[in-house]
């Protein structure tokens, strides 16, 4: 079973994506900002990485350089979410993520690009 690690300030948009991800057979851990996120990245070596952008304590592009900076985590797929337009999911892609999904997220599209990274990370 594939793990994915959640991690979104917004207590419904974290609960909307863990019980979609839930519905589809994966094990979800989820987190409230980057720097919770970051330690459970490490403790549970996810198989894809799911972040906002805009969070207190550490956002998803700093989250993004330390995970990309971590040996143990550098190769880790990562998906950010972002509902402030193109240029910060350009900026987190250039910063080392893999992909990014608008919000309010499409819950279609959503699993359609976990799916693809997770694949590519087994293939």
């Amino acid at each position: 079973m594939n793990s994915i690690l959640v991690i979104e300030d917004d207590e419904v948009a974290r609960e909307l994506m863990r019980m979609s991800l839930e519905r589809r057979g994966y094990k979800v851990v989820v987190a409230e900002d980057g720097l919770q996120g970051y330690e459970e990245a490490l403790r549970m070596r996810p198989d894809l990485i799911v972040t906002d952008i805009k969070m207190p304590a550490a956002d998803g592009v700093h989250l993004v350089r330390r995970v990309r900076d971590t040996a143990e985590l550098s190769e880790t797929p990562i998906l950010v979410i972002t509902g402030f337009g193109t240029g910060s999911a350009t900026f987190a892609l250039a910063q080392g993520a893999n992909a990014y999904e608008p919000k309010p997220i499409n819950p279609e599209n959503f699993l359609a690009t976990v799916k693809r990274l997770i694949d590519r990370e087994e293939g």
